[in-house]
C-alpha cells in the first residue's frame, strides 16, 4: 500500500510539474529550461501514464470499458491460469522428485519416535498390555517362542493388510485425531520457517533460478537476458533480497494461516486422506504395494527375541514373587495389576532398546522410505488435485485480489520506474536535439 501511494504521487507531481512547465514555455518560450522541463515532465508523465494501464490491465478494466481489448487479462485467463498454477506446483514445486528427496533428507523413524514419546505418559505401555495381557495365563513356555515366530510370520504372510489399514485410518480420522496431527506438522513448520536460515534458502534458490534464466538459450539470448536483468537490478525492478522477503512472509503467512482447523487446505487435506483410505481398501495396485511391503518386512522382522524376552521376564517374576506363586495355586486370584506392571515395564523397555538401537531403526528407515516413496509416486496427482479445487473456489474478485496482493509492491515499482526513466529519457532527448544536434546544424 506504501508503495502504490507513492507510485501515485510521483503520478500527480508529473502532472503538476507538466502543467507549471507549459505555463513557463508559455511565459518564458525562449528560455531553455523551460523546454527541457517540458520534455521531461511529459516523457515521464507518459512513462507513469503507460505503466499505470498496463498494471491495471493485468486485473481488470480500466474505468470498467469492456470495450477496450486486451484488458482484464487474468480474470478472461482465470482457467489457464488456474491450470498453470497447478501445474507448476505439480510438476515443479512439489515435484515428485523433490518429495522424494525432501523425504530422503529427513528420518521418518526418529520422527514417528518423537511422536510416540510425545504422546500421554504410559500410553505405549497401556497399549502393549491390551495386545498380550489375554494371552499371558494360556502361554506354554517350551519352545513357544519359535512357534510364535513361525505362526506370526505365516499369518502375517496371508493377511491382506491393505484393507485394515485403510478401516484403520478411517477409524482414526472419525476418532477426530487428524488435525490434531496436522496442529503438529504446521507447528514444526512454523518453527522452521521462522528460521533465518530458511529466507537465506529462499534467496540462494532464487539466485540459482536467475543464473539458470540468463544462461539458457543461444549466446545472443543470453546477452540479451543478461541485459535486461542488469537493468532490472540497477533500477531494482528486480531485487532478490526483497523478493525472499516478500517469498519468506507469504511463507510464514501462510502457515499461520494454516493453523485455523477450518482452513480450506486443511479441509481438503482432511477429504484427500479419507480418499487415500478408501483407495487402500478398494484399489488393487495400492493393496499390491502395501502386500509387497509387508512381505520384505515379515522376511527381516523377528519377533523371536521379543518373545523369548517377555516369557523370560514373566518367567522370572512367576518364579520370584511369592505372592504370583501362591496365585498360580488358585488360577482365578491371579493378580493382573502386577502382570501389567511387568508388560508395561517391559514395553518400555524394549521401546528404549529400540530408540538406542541404531541397526534396527536404520532397516526400518529404509521400508519407511521405500514406502511413502511408492505412496509420492501413487498418489502424487493429488497435490494437482489440492491446487486446482482450492483455485476453483475462488470468485473472480478473490482470485484477482490474491494474485494482486502477493505482487503489488513490484507491481507499483514499475509504475515508479516508468515515471523515473520516462524523465530521464525525456531530459536525456532533450539534451540529445537541443545540445548536440541542434548546434551540429547551424555549423552547416
Amino acid at each position: 500500500m506504501a508503495m502504490r501511494k507513492k507510485a501515485n504521487r510521483s503520478l500527480m507531481l508529473l502532472a503538476v510539474l507538466f502543467v507549471l512547465a507549459a505555463c513557463c514555455l508559455y511565459v518564458f518560450p525562449n528560455n531553455w529550461w523551460t523546454r527541457m522541463l517540458l520534455y521531461t515532465t511529459e516523457a515521464g508523465l507518459v512513462g507513469a501514464l503507460a505503466d499505470l494501464f498496463a498494471v491495471t490491465v493485468l486485473f481488470r478494466h480500466p474505468f470498467g470499458l469492456k470495450w477496450i481489448p486486451h484488458t482484464a487479462i487474468i480474470p478472461r485467463n482465470r482457467d489457464k491460469l488456474i491450470e498453470g498454477v497447478a501445474s507448476m506446483v505439480e510438476q515443479q514445486l512439489l515435484s515428485k522428485d523433490l518429495l522424494k528427496d525432501k523425504v530422503s533428507q529427513i528420518s521418518l523413524v526418529e520422527i514417528a519416535i518423537a511422536w510416540v514419546d510425545r504422546r500421554p505418559g504410559g500410553m505405549l505401555a497401556e497399549q502393549g498390555w491390551k495386545l498380550v495381557s489375554g494371552l499371558l495365563a494360556k502361554l506354554d513356555f517350551k519352545g513357544i517362542s519359535v512357534v510364535l515366530d513361525e505362526k506370526a510370520r505365516k499369518s502375517l504372510s496371508r493377511v491382506n493388510m491393505s484393507p485394515y489399514a485403510g478401516k484403520a485410518l478411517k477409524w482414526v480420522m472419525d476418532q477426530g485425531n487428524f488435525q490434531s496431527w496436522l496442529n503438529y506438522v504446521v507447528e514444526f513448520a512454523a518453527v522452521k520457517a521462522a528460521d533465518e536460515q530458511t529466507k537465506v534458502a529462499i534467496r540462494e534458490l532464487l539466485g540459482k533460478e536467475k543464473e539458470k534464466f540468463v544462461n539458457q538459450g543461444s549466446i545472443f539470448s543470453k546477452w540479451l537476458k543478461k541485459m535486461a536483468v542488469e537493468i532490472a537490478e540497477s533500477t531494482n525492478a528486480l531485487n532478490l533480497d526483497d523478493a525472499a522477503n516478500v517469498l519468506h512472509g507469504d511463507l510464514q503467512r501462510l502457515i499461520d494461516d494454516l493453523r485455523n482447523p477450518q482452513h480450506e487446505l486443511r479441509v481438503l487435506l482432511e477429504n484427500m486422506v479419507y480418499q487415500l483410505a478408501d483407495h487402500l481398501q478398494n484399489r488393487e495396485d495400492v493393496s499390491a504395494a502395501v502386500n509387497e511391503w509387508r512381505d520384505e518386512v515379515i522376511e527381516k522382522i523377528s519377533f523371536l527375541p521379543s518373545i523369548e524376552a517377555l516369557l523370560g521376564n514373566l518367567r522370572q517374576l512367576l518364579m520370584k514373587d511369592q505372592g504370583l506363586q501362591l496365585a498360580l495355586q488358585e488360577k482365578h486370584s491371579v493378580n493382573q495389576a502386577d502382570i501389567k506392571d511387568l508388560i508395561n515395564q517391559f514395553v518400555m523397555s524394549y521401546w528404549d532398546w529400540f530408540k538406542a538401537n541404531e541397526e534396527t531403526k536404520g532397516w526400518l528407515e529404509q521400508y519407511a522410505q521405500k514406502f511413502v516413496h511408492k505412496m509420492i509416486e501413487t498418489e502424487h496427482a493429488i497435490i494437482g488435485v489440492i491446487v486446482r479445487k482450492t483455485l476453483d473456489s475462488f470468485t473472480e474478485q478473490k482470485l484477482v485480489h490474491f494474485i494482486e496482493s502477493k505482487v503489488e509492491t513490484d507491481l507499483q515499482r514499475i509504475r515508479l520506474n516508468g515515471a523515473y526513466i520516462g524523465s530521464a529519457l525525456g531530459a536525456a532527448f532533450y539534451l540529445l536535439l537541443y545540445g548536440v544536434y541542434e548546434p551540429i546544424l547551424r555549423l552547416f
